[in-house]
């Protein structure tokens, strides 16, 4: 009785987490437009072009359905508009995509309505390129979100850049966009 029991319950918790996970993914599928395939590893990729762009970690993607979609980049966290580097990262986001077919890898969206995605141009990470640019900080708080391997790379490119005294890592005492955003 007690095997049965350890081979039901994880069973039960694994079809629980199932139907969670099929929840979150339709929520998504009904935020993204209607030719977003779902991968197996149960994101949901899409492609646009980017029309605008907010901020540094932030913008907008016109689909193919011609809605637009708020974009909040997956696993970095830029400096805001107000903040030192704040501009520059910005231009470094519009550099890397204003105008571009990108392909939109969402995993969820946030409380504000956007969606959180990885944005790659012609299979490039924009935000890895960012952060070895010195664009931003790798978002440690939802590095759990990531894959292993994105989550390594990210964190290698921020170190790499903060080494290299790259973009933001050229102030002396840069502030985190969670730490001044509580200010």
């Amino acid at each position: 009785m007690k095997m049965l029991a350890l081979i039901l319950i994880p069973l039960m918790l694994l079809s629980a987490c199932q139907k969670d996970l099929t929840a979150q993914q339709r929520k998504l599928q009904e935020k993204l437009p209607s030719d977003a395939e779902l991968t197996a590893a149960g994101t949901l990729i899409a492609q646009g072009q980017v029309v605008h762009i907010a901020d540094g970690d932030s913008l907008t993607v016109l689909a193919s359905n011609k809605e637009s979609f708020k974009i909040r980049l997956q696993g970095i966290d830029a400096p805001e508009r107000g903040q030192a580097f704040g501009k520059y990262c910005k231009e470094q986001l519009g550099q890397l995509t204003n105008g571009k077919t990108v392909q939109v890898e969402a995993y969820k969206h946030d409380k504000y309505g956007r969606i959180i995605a990885k944005i790659s141009v012609d299979d490039s990470d924009v935000a890895l390129t960012l952060l070895r640019q010195g664009c931003g900080w790798h978002y440690v708080a939802y590095a759990k979100e990531q894959s292993p391997r994105d989550s390594k790379a990210y964190a290698k490119a921020e170190k790499q850049a903060r080494t290299a005294q790259k973009g933001l890592w050229q102030d002396a005492h840069p502030v985190a966009p969670w730490d001044y955003r509580r200010q």
